[in-house]
Order: C-alpha cells, then sequence, then structure tokens
C-alpha cells in the first residue's frame, strides 16, 4: 500500500508544471521570440562584417582589349639612316591587376559603422526582452486564469452538493409532512441552476486550458496538474518602482539605443568632408606594347583620397540632429509614460490587497451565516428560502475570495512587467 502511495506522488510530481517550468517553455516554444532570436543572430553577424572593414581591402581584375586598328610610329630619316616604322602596340592585348590596400585614416567612418553595429545588436538584444516580457505576462495571466476557474469549479461543485444535501433533506421533511412540496420544488430549481453554473464554469476552465496550451505548447492534459504559484509579493515604494524601471525597462534602453545610433550616424556623414589616407601595393601587368620590357611590375605607394557629393552630407547631418532632438523629447516622453503606467498598476496592487482582505473577512462571516442558517432550518426555524440565501451568499464569497485572491497576483505581475522585473 505505502509502495503504491509513493509511486503515486512520484508520478505526480514528475507530471505536475510550476509558472517557472511554463515560462521556460514559452520561451522555447514562442514564434515572437523565435523572430526576435534570429534577428540577434543577424544583428551579431553584422557586427562581425562591419568589423572586417579594418581588414586590407584585396583587389584584382583582368582585361581583354581589342582595337579598331594597330599604333605605330614612324621615325624619320636622320643623319643617313633610313626612315624607319615602329610596332608600338598589339591590336588585341590583355592586361591584369592584383593589389592590396590599407586604409590608415578614414575620419571615423570606420569606427562609426562598428559601433552603429554594436549599438544595433543592444537594440536588438533589448527587443527580445521585452518581448519576452510580453510572452511571460501573457503566460501568467493564463496560468492564473485557468488556476482561477479551477478553484471556482470546485466552489461551485461544493455548491452543488450543499443544494443536493438540501434537496434530500427537504424530500425527507416532505415525506414526514413537515414542509410544504413547493419547498422541494424550490430546491430542485436551485439544483438545476447551479448545475447551469457548473457546465458554465467547465466550458471556461476548457477554454482557460487550451489559451495556456497555446502559449506554452503544453498538452492540455499536462496542465490540469500544475501547481500554483508560490508569490512573495514585495513592500516596495511607488518611487523605488520608478526609479528601478528606469535601469530594467529594456524599452527605454532601446530609445536610448536608437540616440546613440543617430549620433554615430551623423559622424559619419561627416566623416566624408575628411581625407581617407591609404597604402598600397600593385601589381600590374599589360602585354599592350610589345617593345616595353618587362610586362609587369610592381608598385608600392600611399596616398590621400576625398570624395564626397556637394555638400550633402552636411544637410544630412543637419536632418540627424533634427532627428536626435525629437528623439531625446522622445525619450522624456516614454519615461513619464512608463512611470504613470507604474503608478496605475501599483494603485491597482493595493487596491487588490484590500479586496483580498474584504473578500476573506466576508468568506468568514458568509461561513458563519450558512452554518447557522442551516441548524435554524434543521430545527425549523427558518424557511428553505432563507437557507438557500445564505448558501448562495457563502458561494459568492467563496467565488469573490478566489477572483480577489488571483486578481492580486495578476496586478503584481502586471507591475513587474510594467517595472520590467518580470
Amino acid at each position: 500500500m505505502w509502495l503504491l502511495v509513493l509511486l503515486f506522488f512520484v508520478v505526480s510530481h514528475c507530471f505536475s508544471l510550476n509558472l517557472e517550468e511554463l515560462l521556460r517553455l514559452a520561451e522555447e516554444n514562442n514564434q515572437r521570440v523565435a523572430s526576435k532570436k534570429h534577428a540577434v543572430q543577424s544583428a551579431r553577424l553584422k557586427l562581425k562584417a562591419s568589423g572586417q572593414l579594418y581588414y586590407p581591402e584585396v583587389f584584382s581584375g583582368y582585361k581583354f582589349s581589342f582595337q579598331s586598328e594597330r599604333q605605330s610610329f614612324n621615325i624619320p630619316p636622320m643623319g643617313g639612316l633610313p626612315a624607319m616604322q615602329i610596332s608600338s602596340s598589339k591590336r588585341s592585348y590583355q592586361s591584369f591587376q592584383a593589389g592590396i590596400r590599407q586604409v590608415l585614416y578614414d575620419g571615423g567612418l570606420r569606427s562609426s559603422a562598428v559601433e552603429i553595429s554594436k549599438s544595433t545588436l543592444k537594440l536588438t538584444e533589448e527587443e527580445l526582452t521585452e518581448t519576452l516580457l510580453d510572452v511571460k505576462l501573457d503566460v501568467v495571466k493564463a496560468f492564473l486564469s485557468v488556476l482561477s476557474v479551477k478553484e471556482l469549479l470546485e466552489v461551485v461543485k461544493k455548491q452543488k452538493e450543499a443544494v443536493a444535501m438540501d434537496l434530500r433533506q427537504r424530500e425527507a421533511f416532505y415525506r414526514e409532512g413537515l414542509i410544504a412540496i413547493t419547498d422541494v420544488l424550490q430546491a430542485r430549481v436551485r439544483l438545476a441552476e447551479v448545475e447551469r453554473d457548473l457546465r458554465k464554469t467547465e466550458g471556461e476552465y476548457l477554454v482557460a486550458l487550451a489559451n495556456l496550451s497555446r502559449l506554452t505548447r503544453v498538452e492540455e492534459e499536462r496542465l490540469k496538474s500544475i501547481e500554483p504559484p508560490k508569490v512573495e509579493i514585495k513592500s516596495t515604494e511607488l518611487s523605488q518602482w520608478i526609479k528601478l524601471s528606469e535601469e530594467k525597462r529594456s524599452v527605454i534602453k532601446m530609445l536610448s539605443e536608437r540616440l546613440r545610433i543617430n549620433q554615430l550616424q551623423r559622424r559619419s556623414e561627416l566623416s566624408q568632408f575628411y581625407p581617407k589616407l591609404f597604402l598600397e601595393a600593385v601589381y600590374n601587368y599589360s602585354d599592350q606594347n610589345p617593345a616595353f620590357s618587362p610586362k609587369g611590375f610592381f608598385t608600392v605607394g600611399a596616398g590621400l583620397s576625398l570624395s564626397f557629393q556637394s555638400f550633402k552630407p552636411y544637410y544630412t547631418a543637419l536632418a540627424l540632429e533634427e532627428e536626435e532632438k525629437g528623439l531625446k523629447k522622445e525619450l522624456k516622453d516614454l519615461k513619464d509614460g512608463i512611470a504613470l503606467r507604474i503608478r496605475s498598476a501599483y494603485e491597482g496592487l493595493r487596491v487588490a490587497e484590500d479586496n483580498l482582505k474584504v473578500a476573506e473577512e466576508s468568506l468568514k462571516f458568509a461561513e458563519e451565516f450558512y452554518r447557522l442558517s442551516l441548524e435554524q432550518y434543521r430545527n425549523q426555524i427558518i424557511s428553505g428560502a432563507d437557507l438557500l440565501q445564505a448558501e448562495a451568499s457563502l458561494t459568492q464569497a467563496r467565488k469573490a475570495r478566489v477572483i480577489a485572491y488571483y486578481e492580486l497576483l495578476r496586478a503584481y505581475f502586471e507591475l513587474l512587467r510594467e517595472v520590467g522585473e518580470l
């Protein structure tokens, strides 16, 4: 017997799921998260590509040319020597060039490209974090919904048991001639109403399971054994929550990175006004002129180059500067908006805590009221209608307590989401 009990405990423990496990599964299986992970990997590869700008540039080229006429030049007779004609080039010839060039200074063009890639990587990582927060909050809400409806289902089942027991007692009283048939019919009507509520709640439970299954990709049958969360609500002041959000919220970091990217792009545009200093080594080969030798030779040199299109970089930099001013205002507005949402979530949490206290007190009174009413009914002091009213009050108090408890948890997790700590 003890072996069977131990086996049942081990099996149920192995198949039960807690909130942390469901969040992990959602992170692994969610398509939005997967999409952001691909974006992060793409940004990492682009950063590696930007780092290649510091390596030397290798170039080569081959050209085959065909001239319409073969060129030559004539030497007039001089000093008794006859006139001569020398072929200066072939009609068709080929040339080849290969070399390596290293840029020593480019006005910050390469460094800006690398820093932009780094900021873009940070931006995509923060986007992934923000998406994860949204997905986690969806999973938490679905998780709490399943537990809430499951407990409400138990409340309705208890209500059905109480009404069914009351019906049996009334039928016994009726057979003894102590009450009228209307009292029995009243209890039967009440039982039918409770059975209707039970079917409705069972349907809501199945829908809640399906939603959680959709988010986590876990079979609905396994989700029936999820464990209630162990949550310790932190008693933190509002100002501390707001201060913490400025450090944690990914959306703030995202906008900060956008601002940095804008500044780097402006620097990159202005770098076009600076000359580019480079060293290069080139091998040239051409058989165009058969009189020249050697056909191939090396050259090593240093040079400066400067290329820009009118004042286009300047005006582009001015446009980016205006965008930067707009982003700074947007960042301030974003922080103010987050602070306001945190304040709203914080007040919602405080209200939820008060509601739970009220609901727990009301449940105690309702339980005592029902106990006294049941005793009075058995002693024929009150009517069946009064007992049904007491039972209905007890059921509503139980439901209110369940709803208040899970509303408190939901409010707390929503506050964590706004802060960025979920």
